[in-house]
C-alpha cells in the first residue's frame, strides 16, 4: 500500500488537478482550470481541501488597517458576535462573515476590533452572542455533541493568564452560549506587554466559527512598550506599529467563503487565497524609515514560512509572551498557527521599491501536507519620510527568562492520529491515545505554584502547533526518536493495559539534544511538534492573583481540525 505521506506530497504537488466543487472559481471571467461535473462529489484527499486557482492575481487592494475598540466603561469592552458582509477583494464583491461589533455604530469587522489594555489593570469584557440561528456553513456542521443546538460560541484569549472561569474554554464551561447569551470574563492583565488574541473556542466547531470570521486582537501595553512613538523601548510606534494577522481562505463563484461541500470532516484545511487583516493578497504602503510589524497567523491549518524579497534588516522583538532580552536577525519567519510575533523592519534603502512578501517551502524537519501559496502580499516603499522614527534597532530590550528551576513533574505526552486500517485515511487524533470526552477523565492535574516539564512525543506524520491554556512557557529542547520503536512498544503496553501509562521515551532517543531557534527562546504558548521529535517545554503552573484551584483549562493542536476532532485534552489546577 502506498504510504499516506506518500500521497500527501503528492497531492501538495499537484493541488490545482484536485477536483473542484461545480461552478468553483469562475469570478470575474475567470475559467476554472479543471472541468466540473453537475452533482459530482468532492473526495477528501489525504488532507488536502479541494483546491484550485485562486480568483484574486496581483496585489490590488490596500492594508486594512484594524480598528481599535472602544470602551462602554472604564476598563470595559462590550463586543458582539454578529453576522455581516466585508469586501475582501473587488472581485469578490460583498463576502459574508461572523464578525465582532463593539457598539460603537462601525459595524462588523472581521478581523474583530483590537482591544488594547494597559498592563496590571484589570479588563472586563461582555461578550455576545448575536449570530443567526443558522450557521454561515449549515451545511458542514456535524455537532456531534450538541446536535440541533443554535449557533453557539465561546471566547478564549489565547495567551490570557485568567481564571478558568474567564478562559471560554469548553471544559470550563461546556453549555457554552448560545444567540441571546452573554459571556461576561474579566481580565486581570497581570502579565507582560505583548500581543495576544481573542476568538473563537466552541466545542467542535472552532474551525467553522473562527474560518467565518470570530477572531480579534488584544495589545497588553506598559510603561515602555506605550504604542507611541518616541517610546523607551526605542521602537516604531503610531502609525508605523502595525498588527499583519495571515489567513488563507477559498472562495466560491458569488465571492463566499468555501469551506467544504458537505459535512465530512476535513482533517486540514487549506485555502488558495492569502488573506492579511481580512483583505486577500494587499498591499501596504510603508514610508522608507523603520516599521515594527506584530504578526499573527490566525489560520486553521496553514503554516506562514513569510520572507520579503529584497531581504531589508528584520530582526525579532518578541514572541507569544512578550519581548526577548535582545534582537534576534530573522531572514524568514516561521509561524504556526496561533504563533505570534513582533519584528522590526528597516525599509531605508529601499525608497520608491515594491518588495514582495512570499511563503517559500517550509525547513526540512517541518511537516505540512499544504499545497503552495507562494505570493502573500506587496509592500511598497514611498520616497518621502514624515517622521524620521527610530535610527538603529535596540540593543537591547527590558524582556526576561528567569530560569525556573527543576521540574517537580515530567510529564509525558503524545501526540497521535487513528487512521482507518483499510484506507489509510485520517479518521481523528489525540493527545495520549484518548480523546477530548474520554470517560478516564482528566489526566493532567498540576499543582499550583509547581514548576513541571512536558515531554511532547510526536508520533504522527505531521508538525503539530501545541497549545498550553493559561501558562507561557520555555522551550528547552527538540530530540530525534525511533518513532515506531516508541509507537509499538506502546501500542503492546495498552494492549495488556488500556490505561497504561506513556513510556518513557528516553530509551528511544537517536540523537542529542538540539536547542530551539533564537527567536524560539522567549516565552510561548504555542509550540511547534515535529515528527520524529521530543519536544520538551518547561512551565510554572501560577493562577491569577486572587484565583484558587481547582482551576480548569485545556491544551490542544491548534491545526482547528485537529482541536474539533479531539485532539484537545481538558487539564485542571489543583490545589
Amino acid at each position: 500500500m502506498i504510504s499516506r505521506r506518500t500521497l500527501l506530497r503528492a497531492s501538495a504537488v499537484g493541488a490545482a488537478g484536485v477536483a473542484l466543487p461545480p461552478a468553483l472559481y469562475r469570478v470575474a471571467g475567470i475559467r476554472s482550470s479543471v472541468p466540473t461535473v453537475a452533482g459530482a462529489a468532492v473526495p477528501h484527499r489525504h488532507y488536502v481541501a479541494p483546491s484550485g486557482p485562486s480568483a484574486v492575481t496581483g496585489s490590488t487592494v490596500p492594508l486594512p488597517l484594524l480598528p481599535k475598540a472602544r470602551a462602554v466603561g472604564r476598563n470595559a469592552y462590550r463586543i458582539t458576535a454578529r453576522a455581516g458582509t466585508v469586501r475582501m477583494h473587488p472581485t469578490f464583491g460583498n463576502t459574508r462573515v461572523f464578525g465582532y461589533d463593539d457598539g460603537s455604530g462601525r459595524g462588523v469587522t472581521s478581523p474583530g476590533y483590537t482591544i488594547e489594555v494597559a498592563k496590571g489593570t484589570p479588563t472586563s469584557v461582555t461578550y455576545v452572542n448575536g449570530l443567526p440561528a443558522q450557521h454561515l456553513f449549515d451545511n458542514e456542521v456535524p455537532d456531534y455533541m450538541h446536535a440541533g443546538s443554535p449557533v453557539r460560541m465561546s471566547t478564549h484569549l489565547h495567551g490570557g493568564h485568567v481564571a478558568g472561569s474567564s478562559d471560554g474554554n469548553p471544559y470550563a464551561h461546556p453549555a457554552e452560549y448560545v444567540p441571546g447569551q452573554v459571556q461576561n470574563v474579566v481580565y486581570p492583565n497581570e502579565q507582560n506587554a505583548t500581543l495576544l488574541w481573542y476568538h473563537d473556542h466552541s466545542d467542535q466547531i472552532t474551525r467553522l466559527n473562527m474560518y467565518a470570521g470570530l477572531a480579534g486582537l488584544y495589545v497588553v501595553r506598559d510603561g515602555s512598550d506605550t504604542g507611541a512613538e518616541p517610546n523607551p523601548l526605542g521602537v516604531p510606534g503610531g502609525a508605523y506599529e502595525i498588527p499583519l494577522v495571515f489567513a488563507d481562505r477559498q472562495f466560491d463563484s458569488a465571492g463566499q467563503l468555501f469551506y467544504s461541500p458537505d459535512s465530512t470532516w476535513l482533517p486540514e484545511f487549506f485555502g488558495n487565497t492569502p488573506l492579511v487583516n481580512g483583505a486577500a493578497q494587499p498591499y501596504l504602503t510603508v514610508e522608507p524609515r523603520m516599521y515594527r510589524f506584530r504578526i499573527l497567523n490566525a489560520s486553521n491549518a496553514r503554516f506562514w514560512n513569510l520572507t520579503i524579497q529584497g531581504g531589508p534588516p528584520t530582526v525579532q522583538i518578541g514572541s507569544d509572551g512578550g519581548l526577548f532580552t535582545r534582537p534576534v536577525p530573522v531572514g524568514r519567519l516561521l509561524l504556526l498557527p496561533a504563533e505570534r510575533a513582533d519584528i522590526l523592519v528597516d525599509f531605508s534603502r529601499f525608497a520608491g521599491r515594491t518588495l514582495t512578501v512570499t511563503n517559500p517551502d517550509l525547513p526540512a524537519d517541518v511537516s505540512s501536507p499544504a499545497p503552495p501559496l507562494p505570493t502573500v502580499m506587496e509592500i511598497r516603499v514611498g520616497t518621502r519620510v514624515t517622521q524620521a522614527g527610530p535610527a538603529a534597532f535596540p540593543a537591547t530590550l527590558p524582556g526576561s527568562m528567569p530560569a525556573l528551576g527543576g521540574p517537580s513533574v515530567t510529564r509525558i505526552i503524545t501526540l497521535e492520529e487513528v487512521e482507518n486500517p483499510d484506507t489509510g485515511e485520517p479518521e481523528y487524533g489525540s493527545l495520549n491515545g484518548r480523546k477530548f470526552d474520554d470517560p478516564r477523565g482528566v489526566q493532567e492535574q498540576p499543582r499550583a505554584g509547581a514548576t513541571e516539564d512536558w515531554r511532547l512525543v510526536n508520533l504522527t506524520e505531521d508538525t503539530h502547533p501545541i497549545h498550553l491554556h493559561l501558562v507561557q512557557f520555555q522551550i528547552m529542547d527538540r530530540r530525534p526518536f525511533d518513532a515506531d520503536g516508541y509507537a509499538a512498544a506502546l501500542a503492546q503496553a495498552r494492549a495488556a493495559n488500556p490505561d497504561a501509562p506513556n513510556l518513557d521515551p528516553t530509551p528511544y532517543l537517536t540523537g542529542p539534544a538540539v536547542a530551539p531557534d533564537p527567536n524560539e527562546r522567549g516565552w510561548k504558548d504555542t509550540v511547534r511538534t515535529n515528527p520524529g521529535q521530543v519536544t520538551r517545554i518547561r512551565m510554572r503552573w501560577a493562577l491569577p492573583a486572587g484565583v484558587s484551584a481547582p482551576q480548569r483549562y485545556v491544551f490542544h493542536c491548534h491545526i482547528l481540525e485537529h482541536e474539533d476532532n479531539s485532539m484537545m485534552r481538558p487539564l485542571q489546577v489543583v490545589r
